[in-house]
């Protein structure tokens, strides 16, 4: 059963023990820290989660914490149009879970009528991630050529949305 809701203050330990991973942040936006400390989960859920208008949530898996979804909503001449951004702790990968959050979040997402567009950049190696946009009917509108550096490294960002129908 896969439930998502608001974060609570107790969830920052758990937070924390998912997100200090190498392999869960390698594909993550520059913010997402690594190490990922109690601090930076405490900041999260009292601002982070939050800023600039962004809706979050946690992702339950059997009344336990395991990642997060979210939606961050772009400003100006693409106010109809919002970020969309997913990840588990890494023991729930391959489970299909991952596919069920984007639908569940995409759906709730179009449903509320104030954005037409949801789009997710991807580095080029996350395949993964890719599998799961496409299923659930994210199209790829182009590939950005060393669009971002990651820890080092130049990464092409594939460029996935929806629209709503």
């Amino acid at each position: 059963m896969i439930e998502l809701r608001g974060y609570a203050a107790s969830d920052a330990e758990r937070l924390t023990e998912l997100a200090n991973s190498a392999n869960v942040s390698q594909f993550l936006v520059y913010t997402f820290p690594y190490p990922y400390t109690l601090e930076d989960a405490v900041w999260w859920i009292t601002i982070g989660s939050q800023e600039n208008g962004a809706i979050t949530k946690a992702v339950e898996y059997h009344g336990e914490l395991i990642g997060s979804v979210g939606i961050t909503p772009q400003t100006g001449w693409k106010s109809h149009t919002a970020e969309i951004g997913y990840w588990l702790g890494e023991q729930f990968w391959g489970r299909g879970i991952a596919t069920q959050v984007l639908e569940r979040m995409t759906n709730e997402v179009f449903a509320d009528g104030r954005w037409d567009k949801l789009f997710a950049p991807v580095l080029s190696p996350n395949q993964a991630s890719v599998r799961v946009l496409e299923k659930n009917g994210y199209q790829l509108e182009g590939i950005l050529k060393n669009e971002v550096i990651k820890n080092g490294q130049l990464f092409d960002v594939h460029h996935y949305a929806k629209h709503r129908t």
